[in-house]
């Protein structure tokens, strides 16, 4: 079966610089893509509520409400084949509330793009509650786009912790990167420095940082070359680098087209991803486009 990603749209700058990054995915991957737009219908409000008999709005009103989210999907649908001209482009309008819509479209898809806000989120925002939510009730790797638009970088960021390496995540970042045909830089960030502000600056303790980086460089170094026999043709980094994970890759965002990041699955039987403190700080703050993954 046709893998197929999926990407939310309401033809706002957002959207449609999503959209854009979507075609593309697709293409790469020789997949199909949605194009969705989601619109809210007014209900009914009971009499039990109100006091009064039950309120439908006019069946005409429904349409013209329909009518406006289905065009508002063909825009973007066309928009598509227009930049990826054979690719197939369906365009959905999905009467709901957008992120539940979404998450639930993409359900069985291989990607779940969306923009970084959209049509009703405040300028000031860093990221949108749709695209926040999306990610919570998402369960397949969803990339939000945000950033500055800027030439490529070549490089597909991955942030690793050595404790416990995630085989989706690490698939999902070699895969992208042999895409795009850009490096792999893998990233594990720990605070090294912590000791120096309790027990001092001593040549002791910058001693034990020492030996503690190079422990750690060579399990980050194994992961990697694991993973490289995998993906031969992608070109890989790997470092260690000191201080509070969430701003040093923020920073390093700077200089890759994709970082990305894994979140657990909420399990229980529940659909969705919980987001962790570091994924959370790069979705508001990173300057390139942030995959997640979700993982066991």
């Amino acid at each position: 079966m046709k893998s197929t990603v999926v990407v939310g749209y309401d033809q706002t700058p957002h959207s449609d610089r999503a959209l854009t990054v979507a075609a593309r995915e697709a293409a790469w991957r020789g997949a199909s893509l949605t194009v969705v737009h989601a619109y809210n219908w007014l209900p009914a409000v009971s009499s039990a509520a109100t006091g009064f008999p039950a309120a439908f709005p006019p069946a005409t009103v429904e349409e013209a409400v329909r009518g406006a989210a289905e065009e508002i999907a063909e825009h973007g649908a066309e928009l598509a084949r227009s930049l990826f001209p054979g690719m197939q482009v369906q365009a959905r309008a999905a009467s709901g509330g957008a992120a539940d819509s979404l998450a639930s479209i993409a359900r069985g898809a291989e990607l779940l793009v969306v923009g970084n806000r959209g049509r009703g989120g405040f300028s000031g925002l860093m990221l949108g509650s749709v695209s926040m939510r999306a990610l919570a009730e998402s369960c397949v790797p969803t990339m939000v786009v945000r950033g500055a638009v800027r030439d490529a970088q070549d490089v597909v960021l991955v942030a690793v912790d050595i404790e416990d390496p995630a085989d989706d995540l690490l698939d999902f970042a070699f895969t992208e990167a042999a895409r795009r045909r850009a490096r792999l830089e893998a990233v594990s960030v720990w605070n090294l420095s912590w000791a120096a502000d309790y027990a001092g600056d001593t040549e002791e303790v910058r001693q034990a940082a020492e030996r503690a980086t190079e422990d750690l460089e060579a399990a980050l170094e194994a992961v990697v070359r694991a993973w490289h026999a995998k993906h031969p043709d992608v070109r890989t980094s790997h470092r260690v680098l000191d201080g509070t994970p969430s701003a040093v890759l923020t920073a390093a965002s700077s200089h890759a087209d994709l970082i990305v990041a894994g979140a657990r699955h909420h399990g229980e039987g529940r659909h969705g991803m919980r987001v962790g403190p570091v994924t959370h700080a790069l979705l508001h703050h990173a300057d390139c486009p942030v995959a997640v993954v979700p993982r066991g």
